[in-house]
């Protein structure tokens, strides 16, 4: 007759962030992503977490690819459009 596993936790295994600090639990505040802040001339450094193949903001006869893990200079407000999205990487 075949055995289950035994669901029970192991005694050395960790299961929670208490187990790592040794019993003592700790609070951490959420932290809203930061947009990175503007150059002199408007723009912001941003890096894709989506690749975008056929993108326009605007003039609708601009497109844009924008490929997942590149960083690219944009004007903030494209990038803040975008990060609402969930396209930009943080």
């Amino acid at each position: 007759m075949a055995q289950r596993n035994n669901p029970t936790i192991e005694q050395d295994e960790i299961t929670t962030t208490a187990d790592l600090l040794g019993g003592r639990e700790i609070e951490v505040d959420p932290v809203a992503p930061v947009m990175p802040k503007s150059d002199n001339q408007g723009m912001v450094l941003v890096r894709m977490n989506t690749t975008l193949e056929d993108f326009t903001y605007g003039d609708p006869h601009t497109h844009w690819k924008l490929e997942a893990g590149k960083r690219y200079r944009m004007p903030r407000h494209i990038a803040i459009y975008l990060d609402d999205l969930g396209y930009v990487w943080h």
